[in-house]
């Protein structure tokens, strides 16, 4: 959704808050020009899911075809 409301001009406000950092829990806030403000969140679900599908095998793709930079010295 927050990707979402840069795309979308049926989208007034978008934002979030975490109230405690201990908290298992994010407050969404949607404001919308027309459509349910829970439409427009799973529309940008949907988006997020989809640049997510792509990445993910854009990278799978790079490492089968071994265009990555490996460096031996890094420790992770």
């Amino acid at each position: 959704a927050f990707l979402n409301a840069f795309f979308s001009p049926d989208v007034e406000f978008c934002g979030y808050s975490i109230p405690h950092p201990s908290e298992a829990k994010i407050h969404l806030r949607i404001q919308s020009r027309g459509p349910p403000a829970v439409e427009i969140l799973k529309k940008g679900l949907e988006d997020l899911k989809s640049m997510y599908d792509c990445l993910l095998e854009k990278f799978e793709k790079a490492v089968d075809e071994g265009q990555y930079e490996h460096n031996p010295d890094l420790e992770i």
